[in-house]
């Protein structure tokens, strides 16, 4: 889902809802492949740059965690690693 806050139109809001899209259906294929993994958004940020060469914003990754969490695709655990600016964050997993 891309939540239009910035009032694209036409073809430009087009291609946003396509890579919101598309950065979902990664995100939760890199899930699927390793079902008992526990990532953090900056965990999922990385690997979506090593594995796929795709330079995400991390507010873009928490998006779509989020609305994956939503559709009861990925599952928000109690377990917390230290993250990006060393402060604990949650990790996500695959909803199996």
């Amino acid at each position: 889902m891309y939540y239009n806050t910035n009032n694209e139109s036409s073809s430009t809001l087009k291609r946003s809802r396509e890579r919101a899209t598309t950065q979902e259906e990664i995100i939760l294929d890199l899930f699927k492949r390793n079902p008992n993994f526990h990532m953090t958004p900056f965990d999922i940020q990385e690997a979506l740059g090593i594995l796929y060469d795709l330079n995400a914003p991390i507010t873009s990754v928490r998006r779509a965690i989020t609305d994956l969490t939503t559709d009861k695709k990925l599952v928000k655990t109690d377990i917390m690693k230290k993250g990006k600016y060393g402060k604990e964050v949650h990790c996500w997993t695959f909803k199996m």
